[in-house]
């Protein structure tokens, strides 16, 4: 059965046509803020009821308690704080005379305004906390963390309007909660299994996939990448996408197998990102979600398989479908796990994305042992990989 979004009911904070026109018009005399692109994500999935049952920007108490508890003030599990901190470069501006009360528009880089927040509270930001409770660190080689400590120390707090959609690769929007519900309806999948990457995948995704396919229980398995702002590093968005179709459309049916992008920044928090991603898939309608080993690590920051334990500690209402380290063996022939494989660690070759990237860098052949060949043709292409 599909399940209910998380809170019971689908957050809806979307602007109608006729509401937009008249507050766009109404932009002249608002504060205007200009946001990082993590806040403009942000307020598109509170806006479209991806963060049901968040309703704008978090306040001190709810910072608190997510903080310290992981769960939201009335009890519902939640692991990633979502706020608003004022830019240091919108300190003596527009941030510095909103208060609460106060309307203020956040606008793009080209000035768009994407959404408004009617202020309710503005608050200090204990950012030294957040980072020791969501990512385990106060280390700025972290990605996150390096972001967080260079965000503003006041935040502003309250319920979102969302005037516009943040468009991802390609010029368009991702699919909302509501339109990918529908289409599991559409399909009659009654359980779906998410699975989260934000990389092209090679055979141990694949294997993984696979095994979830199997499941006498799921009927459908949405891919569903990660493809806003990444790190230096990564794929390109577009190349991820891409990559995924290929895979999909040659070896998986049509009927079982969907591809839709999810435009978020990346939270690399590991075992709470992967506690918050279940719980934003399962306001998309999934009703399992596979935990795959390191699931939104980076570095060595994380143990391998907290994202696995995390589950143990709260009840979501989604099945987390675990599972362990595969390696392609040379000897069985293609992915397995010490479950099924016998054979010595030197007939194992691990499936590395540093691996694949330090090909890609150096110009040295893909490994094909762990990429399908329409993989490999993805990755060929040139500058696949963000350069800041």
């Amino acid at each position: 059965m599909i399940p209910p979004p998380h809170g019971g009911h689908l957050v809806q904070r979307v602007a109608s046509a006729a509401e937009r026109e008249r507050r766009d018009a109404e932009l002249r005399d608002l504060p205007q803020l200009p946001a990082f692109i993590d806040q403009l994500y942000d307020a598109d999935k509170i806006g479209t009821g991806a963060y049901s049952p968040l309703e704008g920007f978090q306040g001190a108490d709810a910072v608190r308690d997510v903080v310290a508890r992981g769960r939201l003030p009335n009890g519902l599990p939640w692991t990633i704080p979502i706020v608003l901190p004022i830019p240091p470069s919108a300190a003596g501006t527009a941030g510095a005379s909103v208060r609460p009360g106060d309307e203020v528009a956040l606008v793009d880089r080209v000035g768009r305004a994407i959404a408004l927040v009617r202020v309710e509270e503005r608050f200090a930001l204990d950012r030294s906390a957040i980072a020791r409770s969501v990512y385990g660190t106060v280390d700025p080689a972290h990605p996150n963390v390096a972001d967080l400590l260079a965000a503003g120390d006041t935040a502003l707090a309250g319920p979102v309007t969302l005037l516009r959609r943040v468009e991802i690769t390609g010029g368009r929007p991702d699919p909302t909660p509501t339109e990918l519900r529908a289409e599991f309806e559409q399909r009659r999948w009654r359980t779906v299994a998410a699975y989260q990457c934000r990389n092209p995948p090679h055979t141990a995704h694949e294997y993984i996939q696979r095994l979830t396919l199997e499941r006498s229980e799921i009927d459908g398995l949405l891919v569903h990448p990660v493809v806003g702002r990444l790190k230096k590093g990564d794929y390109r968005p577009d190349v991820i996408l891409a990559a995924y179709e290929a895979l999909v459309g040659h070896y998986y049916p049509a009927e079982r197998v969907i591809v839709r992008p999810l435009g978020i920044t990346m939270r690399y928090a590991g075992p709470k990102a992967a506690l918050f991603l279940a719980i934003v898939r399962k306001n998309f309608g999934c009703g399992a979600y596979i935990v795959g080993r390191d699931q939104a690590g980076v570095g060595n920051y994380y143990d391998p398989f907290a994202c696995h334990r995390i589950f143990d500690e709260y009840d979501l209402g989604i099945v987390p479908l675990r599972y362990g380290e595969t390696f392609y063996c040379h000897r069985c022939g293609w992915m397995a796990t010490d479950k099924v494989c016998p054979h010595p660690a030197s007939d194992r070759l691990a499936t590395s994305q540093t691996r694949i990237r330090e090909a890609l860098a150096s110009g040295a052949p893909l490994p094909t042992e762990i990429l399908r060949p329409e993989v490999v043709e993805v990755l060929r292409q040139p500058n696949v990989l963000l350069t800041e």
